[in-house]
C-alpha cells in the first residue's frame, strides 16, 4: 500500500545513527522495523559513503520534477526537507547508479525502474551488471524475463565455456537437428552434478576463503581499503561490499 503523504510528514526526523540504533532496539523487542525521516544534507552524505555518489540536493530535486520524475519528492516537515529512511535509500541509489554509473536514458531508466525487483538491485548498486546486460533486461523484463533469467544464463554460458571443444562444437554446428545445443545442455547438466558435489565438499567455502585472503593482502599492500577500492571500479567489477552495506539498511 503506498504511504500517503500525510503519513511520511508524521515520521519522526532522526539522524541516521539515531535511527540505527532505533531500528537495533525494534529488533531486539521483535519489532518491525520502523521508518524515520533524514534530512537532505546527511541524506546525501550516506549516498556518497555507499555508493560514492556526488548529488546535490538541486539534483535530487531535478530527479523528482515532474519533467524527468525518477526520483521521489523530498518529504518536508517543519521547514526541513528530508527523505525516508531506510525505505528511499536503496531505491535512490539504484536510479543515481543507472544515470551516473551506467549513463543510461532517461526512458530505460524509467523501463528498470518499473520492473526491476527490488532484493535485486543490489546487483546494480554492486555494479555486478554490465550495461549490456542491463539494456538487454530493459527489454525482456517487460516480456515477463526477469534477473533469475539473466543470472541462469550467465551460469550457463560459464558452464559450457569450453565444452564442447572447438572442433566438436564445429561438427556439431553444421550436423542437421539441434545437435550443438544437445551438447551444451548434456554438458550444463553434467556441471550440475560437479557443482553440487564441489560445494558439499567444503572446497567452495575453502576457495573462496583463499581468495578473500589474497584480496586483503593485495590491497594491505597498496594501502587501500576494501570498501573504497570496490567502490571505484567499473561497472563490470564487484562494486560495494554487501556487508559494510548491511549496517545501514538491514533493519
Amino acid at each position: 500500500m503506498k504511504t500517503t503523504d500525510e503519513e511520511l510528514e508524521k515520521l519522526p526526523v532522526m539522524t541516521v545513527a539515531a535511527a540505527i540504533d532505533l531500528f537495533a532496539k525494534r529488533k531486539e523487542q521483535g519489532q518491525a522495523r520502523s521508518s524515520v525521516l533524514i534530512e537532505t544534507a546527511e541524506f546525501i552524505d550516506l549516498l556518497e559513503a555507499l555508493f560514492d555518489f556526488k548529488v546535490t540536493a538541486k539534483t535530487l530535486k531535478t530527479y523528482a520534477s515532474p519533467r524527468v520524475n525518477l526520483l521521489p519528492a523530498a518529504v518536508k516537515k517543519n521547514g526541513k526537507s528530508c527523505y525516508v529512511y531506510p525505505d528511499q535509500l536503496d531505491r535512490i541509489g539504484f536510479i543515481l547508479a543507472l544515470r551516473q554509473t551506467y549513463h543510461l536514458p532517461l526512458n530505460t531508466i524509467r523501463d528498470l525502474d518499473k520492473h526491476f525487483p527490488a532484493d535485486a538491485r543490489h546487483l546494480v548498486l554492486e555494479r555486478k551488471l554490465t550495461i549490456e546486460e542491463l539494456l538487454d533486461l530493459a527489454k525482456m523484463m517487460p516480456r515477463g524475463f526477469a534477473v533469475k533469467d539473466l543470472v541462469m544464463a550467465k551460469t550457463c554460458d560459464l558452464m559450457v565455456r569450453g565444452t564442447p571443444s572447438p572442433s566438436r562444437a564445429l561438427f556439431a554446428d553444421v550436423e542437421p537437428g539441434e545437435a550443438l545445443r544437445q551438447a551444451e545442455e548434456g554438458a550444463i547438466l553434467s556441471r550440475l552434478d560437479e557443482l553440487k558435489q564441489w560445494v558439499t565438499s567444503g572446497r567452495r567455502q575453502e576457495f573462496v576463503r583463499r581468495e578473500s585472503a589474497e584480496d586483503f593482502k593485495n590491497l594491505a599492500s597498496t594501502g587501500s581499503s576494501p570498501g573504497r577500492s570496490r567502490r571505484r571500479s567499473p561497472p563490470s567489477a564487484r562494486g560495494i561490499d554487501r556487508s559494510r552495506r548491511s549496517r545501514w539498511t538491514d533493519s
